[in-house]
């Protein structure tokens, strides 16, 4: 593993590993805010992007035991946020990073962290751990991906090994070691590409928009909101709160929003509002047709060993067509979370944000 040559530094702070994602970078700016969480230290697999100061960086994967320990005996935090996956849109020859990495390098870093003397352990899981949509205001007691035993189109190997961390960390919390789980909305804000790149690609050029005819909700949330989240949950956690301890929340904006007006804020910015005037709309049953054509096709040509690329899948058509919604009051009650709703203004600005990253015009 290569490693970041760095100076000694104080037992205690916080370690965030993956940390210079997009949700890292923001969860770290909320930390250095507050003097509870310094010294801040960063572990993260590739540690060229979303950096701040103030903060000292690591380079390194979370599947090395011999490297979790000595980093977390080197740094020995009083609490650690784990948000380290790959991402959800690997193509299905990579599949087995999931498990690797959601699965088996959060039990590695579970481990080290209890042999360092971690005092609270912070796991940012997702919504998309529960089983079985459509969801209407659903709560955290409702079933995960893991609770139901006969596989389903809907359910990717990104949500089956979320859940299956979401388990294990839940299942580690002790009176010397608590952890808690979060389970955000769809995040978005500034820094956010991957998760915009399929919206503006459809966006590119001088061709029609395309959406489907559905009112579909999804459960959003701005990184400010989760990061705030993840500082309230750790502070529980560091106070002894047995009401938090062990237990999982969801997070989000408090307002979901349909799914095509979430896209059609993203077109407005790249392709101008009266672009997104002439949206070609289209029946559901067209794109499920065209799914399950792809899925058919990939499994018998690949003897099952294939899945068509994330955008073809039954899993995300299911965001496009059907309620994804999601209860915060557990978090509003037993966090104190107060999320602030400014979908359009903060969702707009990030697509700035993003079109000047990759040299593009903005149009709205």
């Amino acid at each position: 593993m290569a490693q970041q040559t760095l100076p000694q530094t104080t037992a205690g702070g916080s370690l965030v590993v993956g940390g210079c994602g997009f949700l890292g970078y923001h969860i770290v700016q909320h930390l250095l805010r507050d003097a509870a969480f310094s010294p801040v230290h960063v572990l993260d697999i590739e540690i060229t992007k979303n950096l701040v100061d103030g903060v000292t960086y690591t380079q390194g994967g979370i599947t090395d035991k011999d490297d979790m320990n000595a980093i977390l005996q080197r740094h020995r935090p009083r609490i650690v946020f784990h948000m380290a996956s790959p991402l959800a849109s690997l193509p299905s020859s990579r599949h087995k990073e999931f498990f690797e990495t959601n699965v088996e390098g959060t039990q590695v870093l579970l481990d080290a962290s209890k042999t360092a003397g971690v005092k609270a352990f912070v796991y940012t899981s997702t919504v998309d751990v529960y089983a079985g949509p459509p969801h209407s205001s659903l709560g955290e007691d409702a079933p995960l991906w893991t609770d139901v035993p006969k596989k389903s189109a809907k359910m990717s190997e990104y949500c089956r090994t979320k859940a299956i961390a979401d388990g294990i960390v839940r299942l580690a919390n002790s009176p010397s070691f608590q952890t808690v789980v979060l389970r955000p909305g769809h995040v978005y804000g500034e820094r956010h590409t991957q998760g915009l790149y399929e919206m503006l690609e459809a966006a590119k050029g001088a061709k029609p928009l395309v959406q489907l005819r559905t009112d579909a909700l999804m459960e959003v949330a701005s990184a400010d909101n989760v990061a705030a989240g993840h500082v309230l949950a750790a502070k529980a956690l560091l106070a002894g709160d047995g009401r938090v301890a062990g237990e999982a929340f969801n997070l989000s904006d408090g307002a979901p929003v349909p799914f095509w007006h979430h896209v059609r804020v993203i077109w407005t910015v790249a392709r101008g509002k009266e672009a997104v005037k002439n949206v070609w709309t289209l029946s559901p049953w067209v794109m499920k047709s065209v799914v399950a054509v792809a899925e058919l096709l990939f499994w018998a040509l690949s003897l099952g060993k294939a899945t068509p690329p994330t955008e073809l899948t039954s899993a995300s058509l299911s965001y496009c067509v059907e309620d994804h919604s999601y209860s915060t009051s557990k978090a509003q009650q037993l966090l104190g979370f107060a999320p602030v709703a400014n979908h359009d203004e903060v969702l707009a600005e990030s697509v700035r944000w993003e079109l000047r990253r990759r040299g593009q015009p903005v149009m709205g």
